[in-house]
């Protein structure tokens, strides 16, 4: 059966223009979208979107090249931190810790700092006393055996100017709540004497300082281990005020001094050698102060660990490095050496040995040759210069392989 010929026209009319739009369409690449522009307006680019470096042609564009420089520039601050870190724990470690220059201790360079405080003048509960302050001083915080502590006080207006003081009572005592415990012995509670008249270690007579003297051996603390509290209520004028002295105070001694000093070089450094008689073994902390013979203070000598019964040799080493390095004049003076016992898990924490005030040894002449230059290396420095280093080396190669030219383009 033939179709009309008003159905065919129509028919081949649509087929034609249905060919036509084909073939045109097949022509055309299709759009490829633009992860920098859709990042731009906000829209994530799709996942299965081709990365713009993997086209060879994203390095050698603007924004390839701008992230390039930014991560060649956080690497490069990084490779600077982390030489400098490098650096730093390589000078820091070059002497031992028990061999320090004097110049990054001059905070104990002076042994038996006086504490001194300076406060307004008040009473527990009440307000502040204007143009009125209580000045103190406190001669040492640790006391063992027969060590004694003076104190002073006085009353100066808001420009330092003394104004009369009266000491109305001062008692020295133990706070309930300190102590070894409840089979330790009881502290007494005693008076104590603040004089302003030149006697019991006052150095001017009606200055208006007045000093105390804690003596804790004679005065019945001889069995007490723990704080011992000085209170006074002072007055000036009409006005009442309250000072406190704190002392940590252990009444056995854990070792002495026998007198006996040395020095000889050993392992390419200096040591001074003192004989100590130890009645308590355990832990000790001594500490001493060498000058060169210029009196420049040189060095900050430190033996920390354990000392058994009875006589020993305590070696306070001047490290082989920091006397070339510092230029040391010799002789070398070793000088206010103290030291403690540490007592773990206890109160007080530390019994004092005797200090050994002012000169303790003088060195023989050495010649400079003697000592060695080699820097101070251990397991523990080892191992952090190793992990330095790596950090250096990492930001070292990422930083080289940035710097690199790139590839010609296409």
């Amino acid at each position: 059966m033939k179709m009309p010929w008003r159905v065919v026209g129509p028919i081949a009319l649509l087929c034609s223009a249905a060919v036509w739009w084909v073939a045109s369409t097949a022509g055309t690449p299709p759009a490829v979208p633009d992860p920098v522009a859709q990042a731009s307006a906000g829209t994530p680019a799709p996942r299965d979107a081709a990365p713009a470096a993997s086209s060879g042609r994203a390095p050698f564009s603007k924004a390839g090249l701008d992230d390039r420089q930014a991560r060649l520039a956080l690497w490069q601050q990084r490779l600077q931190r982390a030489q400098e870190t490098l650096e730093s724990y390589r000078t820091a470690t070059r002497y031992p810790f028990d061999s320090r220059p004097a110049s990054e201790h001059q905070d104990q360079w002076q042994p038996h700092q006086v504490v001194t405080t300076d406060g307004p003048l008040r009473m527990p509960g009440t307000g502040v006393v204007p143009n009125m302050h209580v000045h103190t001083t406190q001669q040492r915080v640790f006391a063992t055996g027969a060590d004694t502590v003076t104190f002073t006080v006085a009353a100066v207006d808001d420009n330092g100017t003394p104004l009369p003081l009266k000491i109305l009572s001062s008692v020295s005592h133990s706070p309930q709540d300190t102590g070894g415990g409840k089979a330790a012995p009881l502290a007494p509670v005693v008076t104590q004497p603040f004089v302003d008249d030149g006697t019991n270690g006052d150095l001017q007579a009606g200055d208006g300082v007045y000093t105390g003297r804690l003596d804790p051996m004679a005065e019945g603390f001889g069995n007490f281990a723990g704080l011992i509290r000085t209170e006074l209520v002072v007055q000036s004028g009409d006005q009442q005020g309250y000072v406190a002295f704190d002392v940590v105070y252990s009444p056995q001694v854990p070792a002495t001094w026998t007198g006996a000093t040395r020095d000889v070089v050993q392992d390419g450094s200096l040591e001074f050698v003192l004989g100590a008689n130890v009645v308590q073994p355990g832990r000790y902390v001594i500490t001493g102060r060498v000058d060169d013979a210029t009196g420049k203070p040189l060095a900050l000598v430190t033996f920390n660990n354990e000392l058994g019964a009875g006589a020993q040799q305590v070696p306070l080493q001047v490290y082989g490095r920091l006397l070339r390095d510092a230029n040391a004049v010799f002789p070398l003076v070793l000088h206010d050496v103290e030291g403690f016992m540490l007592k773990p898990d206890a109160y007080p924490d530390r019994a004092a040995m005797p200090a050994l005030d002012g000169p303790v040894a003088t060195s023989r002449k050495y010649a400079p040759g003697l000592f060695s230059d080699a820097t101070f290396s251990s397991d523990e420095t080892q191992r952090y210069l190793a992990e330095y280093g790596k950090d250096v080396a990492q930001a070292q190669q990422q930083v080289s392989q940035l710097q690199a030219p790139l590839p010609p383009g296409p």
